[in-house]
């Protein structure tokens, strides 16, 4: 039969599974957002590089006014991300905080199962112990009498 100590082990670790998968899901959407910023960086860069193109050869209001609003469109595009980018990056400290907590958890209930565990071996030696000096006293006693 399993301990109470046991379950409730066993009920920690799938805590702290939990915990580590939410953590990794929250890890993977902050990575895909910073993937998705650094792409936005390069579109920026190369989009400013092309207007000065433009400005440089061309004298075209219509180009450059539309390089003009797409690299606006860009930059809004950016604060939303920087956003989103500081929003999971505090998901991710709250999931990290969260599985911390559970494997501390954990951690505990893993040492007091092994000090029952420990007990228990200590209480079963001690009962064989008192059956052994038991069963020496009986044969002390009927040698003593016969």
């Amino acid at each position: 039969m399993k301990s109470v100590w046991e379950v409730l082990l066993t009920k920690a670790d799938r805590a702290v599974r939990v915990a580590q998968q939410k953590l990794a899901d929250a890890q993977q959407k902050k990575n895909l957002a910073v993937e998705r910023s650094e792409k936005l960086d390069n579109m920026l860069t190369e989009y400013s590089n092309q207007l000065r193109e433009v400005q440089v050869r061309s004298h075209h209001t219509g180009e450059v006014g539309n390089y003009q609003q797409f690299i606006f469109q860009l930059q809004a595009m950016k604060v939303r991300s920087n956003q989103e980018i500081n929003v999971l990056d505090e998901v991710c400290m709250k999931a990290r905080k969260i599985m911390m907590t559970r494997e501390h958890e954990r951690l505990k209930i893993e040492l007091l199962a092994q000090r029952e565990r420990e007990k228990c071996e200590i209480d079963a030696l001690a009962f064989e112990n008192r059956e052994i000096e038991s069963r020496a006293l009986q044969q002390f006693n009927l040698k003593v009498r016969s």
